[in-house]
């Protein structure tokens, strides 16, 4: 399952996707130094919050619908378009009145940019909804495009600011904006057809709202448990530390395109397929097969790191490297219990990996409240490894008593396990020989 040719074109998509990451994030930590690296992190932080609770859990009740229902796509486009301009009116305006009380006193100068950035909330809402129409329909080679078209166009945009030598923070405010604007109207003409063709019902607007409620607490849970840490660091923490953390986090997410891939191939294969037999199947063999191959490189990337945090980044940003090494290895544990999570929201069942995330997010938030201000970025990231755990292994069980199995048909380091993975890398190899003779 996990060599599907979809799995593994989608893989490469958010390979490309991490490498153009990896370039902006050295380009922008060289450019802009720790402190004003951590005030770049600090100013977007709630509009990236908010954009994301302002999907109100539409885009995946949308992909749900369009999978269910192929021959309305069109009215389903137009419902979702209005739905994501409404809730985006209500969420920058919201973020407008709290910006300056969700910052930090001694950050209050960084205001005025934080609610520019605000500007990332309709863009960002509108560029999920369409993207969540091709993921429902999984026409996977339209949907990796369009999603690397946004990365590909920041990092233009970035190394023309290099290149120009504009050192100043909203320069890259302005690029990361700009890069969502040109794949809205990208994602807007590849579905002119839809916007021509389709009419607004009013039900189909209510019925999403419905179905996404489910999703919304889903996606709040991702919120939290994604961006927690960073407002623990932004909170508590110095600019210059908060730009620390990022490179670190940017070091530690090079494992992401496989979870990634697997979890957004995952959710598209539940929601078309109705038997439980095979969705048993699907998710055991994905988990276990995923989780080895994630926890083996996050060792590889967690020994890796030391020696490429100066040669990339610099010698400012050296104290990334320790932080760094703790926080692939959570990398590793968080991307298997993402594709969990993803394979149990396309069965319609969002609230049954709930309970993990927010378990996780109360173990990291507990750990850290004892370590931060002791261990600093450390303590930071062994509450972000405890948290990664503790959240696995509450989806795990969750997912077991939805199929109503053992908790250890998930278990991938069993002989059998590692037998079958073998299996299906030599069937690959195969594969590959074979097609380029």
């Amino acid at each position: 399952m996990i060599f599907s040719r979809a799995n593994i074109g989608t893989f490469f998509t958010c390979v490309a996707i991490q490498g153009c990451g990896v370039v902006t994030g050295i380009v922008t930590a060289r450019t802009l130094g720790p402190i004003a690296r951590g005030e770049l992190a600090t100013a977007m932080l709630w509009p990236i919050v908010l954009s994301n609770l302002g999907l109100l859990g539409c885009n995946w009740a949308l992909a749900r619908e369009v999978a269910s229902d192929h021959e309305r796509e069109a009215d389903w486009a137009c419902g979702a378009f209005a739905v994501g301009l409404a809730s985006a009116l209500v969420c920058f305006i919201l973020g407008f009145v709290l910006i300056p009380y969700l910052l930090p006193l001694e950050k209050r100068n960084l205001v005025s940019l934080a609610r520019l950035c605000l500007f990332l909330i309709p863009l960002d809402i509108v560029n999920q909804v369409l993207l969540a129409i091709e993921h429902g329909r999984m026409r996977w080679r339209r949907y990796n495009f369009t999603k690397a078209s946004f990365f590909l166009f920041y990092l233009v945009i970035i190394c023309l600011i290099w290149m120009a030598h504009k050192v100043h923070v909203i320069w890259f405010v302005w690029a990361f904006l700009a890069s969502h604007l040109l794949t809205v109207l990208l994602l807007l003409w590849i579905q002119k057809s839809s916007f021509s063709n389709g009419k607004l019902h009013v039900s189909h607007c209510c019925r999403l709202l419905r179905s996404g409620l489910p999703y919304f607490w889903a996606t709040a849970a991702d919120s939290l448990t994604l961006q927690l840490d960073k407002i623990l660091v932004v909170s508590f923490m110095s600019s210059e530390a908060a730009g620390i953390y990022v490179v670190a986090l940017a070091l530690a997410g090079a494992l992401s395109p496989i979870g990634d891939a697997l979890g957004i191939t995952s959710f598209g294969v539940f929601s078309n397929e109705k038997s439980l037999e095979n969705q048993e199947k699907i998710l055991t063999e994905t988990f276990r097969h995923s989780a080895l191959v994630s926890f083996g490189l996050g060792l590889l990337l967690a020994g890796m790191i030391p020696f490429f945090v100066h040669l990339l980044f610099g010698s400012e940003f050296s104290r990334a490297a320790h932080p760094a090494m703790i926080l692939a290895i959570a990398a590793s544990v968080t991307s298997s219990s993402g594709i969990l999570n993803e394979g149990l929201r396309g069965a319609g069942r969002p609230s049954a990996g709930l309970a993990g995330q927010l378990l996780g997010t109360a173990v990291m938030a507990l750990a850290a409240m004892l370590l931060l201000q002791r261990f600093g970025l450390m303590g930071m990231a062994w509450s972000v490894l405890l948290g990664s755990f503790s959240q696995v292994a509450v989806m795990v069980f969750a997912a077991a008593s939805w199929l109503r199995i053992s908790p250890f048909r998930f278990w991938p380091f069993g002989a059998n396990n590692l037998k079958g993975f073998g299996q299906e890398v030599a069937a690959l190899r195969l594969r590959l020989l074979r097609s380029s003779a």
